[in-house]
């Protein structure tokens, strides 16, 4: 099975959970230049965790040879690929994590319109609600402005236990705008059609090429729509715009990155004020001198409010005082506007960046402040559940989109 997973080009990173590095960890197999990755404990060497969610910040990371609990780090369950065997995730017992310097501005860091697909070998065991499975992920505080979320694999127990891939531009909500309950969480998923079943193993995958991301379950992907009144925090915002189609999921704002972001404004009448959604566009990845902040809008009718004049007010705030070159304005004409980021501007973990908006001088909503963070370590099994059971035989990230063809190969075995 391992040889048909490398034979397939452009693979970023293998994890069978049994090729181990100079150190001892758990480490990635590839076929791509994955550009210095490779430091002295392997590519994307993997740490083994206990705890739950945000528990384990700080916390130490064990090898193999260094896990100090008596539960199993790898089980075994008949009829899997690589032998039945894998990581033996359970509740708050037992993840995995590679650590975000071992893999920031590499291929493994996927953001904006990079295509990719992720893959999850996997064989669960207990139900709970929603967990985690593989990729990119930090809930945060669960405010509208906290998180660092940027692609996973996940599993809920809503819609009649399936499977979904979540995706992020904001990283934190991803309708603040909604005034209603629910309206600090991520709600951009594709939600795969096919129940997944406890007790066999599967391959499950997500895929995004730059425009709509994709789920499925052993090789097929299986169409869906919402039909769960809990949707209608996307719903309030777009009114009779809404798309209810969630398998493929409409996709193009690009993928979240602690320095290349969207922030969305919060506060205003979605239905007074004729606009959908009030955002910004963030660069701080590029080069300095191109480094930029931009205006964008979602609206019912752009040729409607097309003369209104907008102004973006922006200030990057560290400990309350303002940042060397981290502060500016820029008006919007025509529902477009940007402004050259200064090159001097150099922001730290935990910088504030405050956006207002006005109109004609009167603030737009609320005044809005994300808080920069370092980025998610990409997780295996971090659980939200802490009574769940899954045996994780193997995660591979290619960076293009694998074919149907491709991906029900992959799920022979």
């Amino acid at each position: 099975m391992s040889a048909k997973v490398l034979a397939k080009s452009h693979l970023v990173a293998f994890w069978d959970f049994e090729t181990k590095g100079p150190t001892g960890n758990f480490v990635a197999q590839s076929n791509v230049d994955n550009e210095g990755a490779e430091g002295p404990d392997g590519l994307y060497p993997v740490w083994l965790r206990r705890g739950h969610w945000g528990s384990e910040v700080g916390a130490p990371g064990y090898t193999v040879a260094t896990w100090p609990s008596s539960h199993p780090v790898t089980a075994t369950r008949a009829g899997g690929p690589f032998n039945g065997k894998g990581l033996n995730v359970k509740g708050t017992s037992l993840f995995a994590s590679v650590e975000r310097s071992s893999f920031d501005r590499t291929p493994l860091d996927i953001s904006g319109a990079d295509p990719f697909s992720l893959l999850a070998w996997v064989w669960l065991g207990v139900k709970s609600n929603r967990h985690h499975i593989a990729g990119i992920w930090d809930e945060g505080t669960w405010g509208k402005y906290s998180g660092q979320r940027q692609y996973s694999l996940f599993r809920t127990g809503r819609y009649g236990h399936r499977l979904f891939g979540h995706i992020s531009a904001t990283g934190a909500a991803s309708y603040p705008q909604a005034g209603t309950g629910g309206d600090q969480y991520a709600r951009i998923r594709a939600l795969n059609g096919a129940h997944l079943s406890e007790g066999e193993w599967h391959l499950l995958a997500m895929t995004h090429d730059g425009t709509q991301a994709q789920s499925s379950q052993d090789g097929v992907s299986t169409p869906t729509s919402y039909n769960d009144g809990e949707e209608w925090v996307e719903q309030r915002v777009y009114k009779d715009a809404f798309n209810p189609v969630t398998n493929p999921k409409e996709f193009s704002w690009g993928v979240f990155h602690p320095l290349r972001f969207v922030v969305k404004f919060n506060g205003y009448n979605v239905a007074a004020d004729q606009v959908n959604e009030h955002y910004v566009r963030v660069d701080l990845k590029s080069p300095a001198a191109q480094r930029t902040i931009s205006y964008g809008v979602k609206a019912p009718s752009l040729s409607a409010i097309a003369s209104r004049n907008y102004r973006v007010t922006y200030t990057f705030k560290r400990g309350g005082a303002v940042v060397q070159g981290g502060s500016g304005s820029f008006d919007v004409a025509n529902n477009a506007g940007s402004a050259n980021l200064s090159p001097s501007l150099v922001v730290e973990v935990d910088d504030r960046l405050q956006l207002e908006l006005t109109r004609n001088g009167a603030r737009v909503g609320s005044v809005v402040e994300h808080r920069m963070g370092p980025g998610a370590a990409f997780s295996f099994g971090r659980i939200l559940g802490d009574g769940t059971t899954m045996v994780l035989g193997g995660v591979a990230m290619y960076n293009r989109v694998l074919s149907e063809a491709e991906l029900q190969d992959l799920a022979s075995f």
